[in-house]
Parts: structure tokens; sequence; C-alpha cells
């Protein structure tokens, strides 16, 4: 059954200030500085624990399934893969085609590359756990319906877990936007992480006070808790635009990690408020996207 978005934004805003009433945030196994940023763990030999049943799982965690004949180890660094719109639509580069897609996910099967989970890269970054070797993560921004038609099941056909960013205000609305109905089948799918992408895709360095953007941030949240079930912690800044104030909001809200749109790969010890990502849009060719998999420096033309 669809819930009517407005019918709780009432509520949820009341919860929200009694969440930002808490005046700190700890990280499960976030180890800071002085400048309130992470130094590099020593890194574990450890392999991952094993995947736990999807009967055990909350709403919106996707989970993997690999072989034990999977090797884990600690890499040098991984890269976040952005991805936004599929479909044919010229003159925007942006806009991925379902072929390249396609193209681009046999190369990650074809190379040995494994997908892993967002809460896999947070235990990667700040406890430098192990992780299945040549790993990647795969990101898409916004929630466009193609989102649901096309990634979805392409996905669950390469068994690959994925992350979806999702702005929580534009669910239902007419043009090329998915439905809340849909968004609770891959939530209850276990094959794809939903998240936090903000209420309205504001850039939030922009907005004036600190109650708009504790608005959107808390707002999104709520919105996936009370439509989803889900207990969000990950965030994908919109226009990958954020300030220290937007990072405290983050923290207050409950937000473990965020991710970026500042090109390069995380290391164990990156920030997880400043997580970098690699674009890929519909003009990138199979060299430069095996560049992105590979380096922090790549050619951003």
């Amino acid at each position: 059954m669809k819930i009517s978005l407005k019918s709780w934004q009432k509520a949820a805003l009341v919860a929200a200030a009694a969440l930002l009433s808490v005046s700190c945030f700890a990280l499960d196994g976030f180890s800071g500085n002085a400048a309130g940023k992470p130094e590099a763990v020593a890194a574990s030999t450890v392999p991952a624990a094993a995947s736990k049943s999807t009967a055990a799982l909350k709403p919106g965690e996707a989970v993997v399934h690999r072989g034990p004949d999977v090797k884990y180890t600690v890499p040098e660094g991984v890269s976040i893969l952005m991805y936004h719109m599929i479909g044919n639509q010229s003159g925007n580069a942006a806009i991925m085609s379902e072929a390249n897609l396609r193209i681009q996910m046999n190369y990650l099967r074809d190379h040995g590359y494994h997908p892993i989970t967002m809460k896999e890269l947070y235990d990667y970054v700040t406890k430098g756990a192990p992780l299945p070797e040549k790993p990647v993560c795969i990101t898409f921004d916004d929630g466009y319906l193609d989102s649901y038609t096309v990634v979805y099941p392409l996905m669950k056909e390469y068994g690959f877990p994925w992350t979806l960013f999702l702005v929580t205000d534009d669910v239902g609305k007419p043009y090329n936007r998915m439905t809340w109905d849909q968004l609770r089948e891959m939530a209850n799918s276990h094959t794809v992480t939903i998240a936090n992408h903000t209420l309205s895709h504001p850039k939030l360095h922009n907005l004036k006070t600190r109650a708009e953007k504790e608005r959107e941030i808390v707002g999104a949240n709520q919105a996936l808790k009370y439509q989803l079930g889900i207990d969000n912690v990950w965030l994908a800044y919109p226009y990958g635009d954020y300030d220290d104030e937007v990072i405290d909001v983050c923290k207050k809200a409950g937000i473990k990690m965020a991710v970026t749109t500042d090109a390069g790969r995380a290391h164990v010890g990156s920030y997880p408020f400043e997580l970098k990502r690699a674009y890929i849009g519909n003009d990138i060719s199979l060299a430069r996207f095996s560049e992105r998999l590979s380096k922090d420096n790549y050619s951003t033309v």
C-alpha cells in the first residue's frame, strides 16, 4: 500500500527535532584525531564474516553471497562508482545507455571484480577490514524510474550488491520517478542498499540556516524509516556540495558515512564524511572505466 508522503511529514519533523536534540553521535569503530578525522587503522588479515541470512536483515540492507574460494585482502584503495540515469537520451553523457551499463558490468565480472556493500566499505575505511580481491562499490544517485526497471533486475542478474541514494521528496512524481511500492520491493530484496540523498536535492552549502540543512538530511532519513523501515546511516551530498555544518548535521542525524562527487578512491583512514567517487558517464570508454577502477589520479577528460 502506498502511503502519502504529506500525511506523515509533520510527525516526522517532530521526531526529527527530538533526534537533533542529541548533542553528539558516536561512530562504531571510529578512530578520531584532534581535528575530528580518523587516523589510519592497522590492517586486519582476518576475512570478513559470512553474509547474514536475508531473514535476519533489515529492509534496504544489501547482502552478497560469495563462494568459499574468494580471497580477502586489505586493498590499497576502493573505487566508488557514481552513476545517475539509464536511458538512450543523446546529448547528455550523464545518462548511461543500458547497453553500455551491461558492457561495464560484464567487464567487472570477467576481470574478477567483487562489488561490495556500503557496510563493507565503511568497515574497510574505518577499521581496515579486509575485502574480497578487486573490490568496487556501485552507487546510483537520485532515484529515477530506470533504477527500478533496468538497474535493479540487471544487478540481480549479475549478483552485484549496489547502493541507491534516494531523493525522497521526488518519490511518486509523475515523470520518470519510482513509487514507494517499487522501493519497498527493492528494499525487501536485500540486493540493494537504499540511502539518503536528501529531501529535495539542494546545494546544502547554499542553504541559509542550519534548520534548513537539518530538514533536508533528517527529513529524508525519516522518510526512509517511515516508508521503508530503513534505519539509514549513509548519505550522498547533492552536487557533492557540503560544509562543516552539513557534516555536523549528518553526524547528529545518525549518518556514519557520506560520499562526495570529488574524483578519487576510498582508503583505510579516509575521512568517512568526505569519500571520493569515480564519475561514470556514457562517454567513458572501457579503457577509462578500467583506469577509474584502479587509480586515484585518473584522467577526467
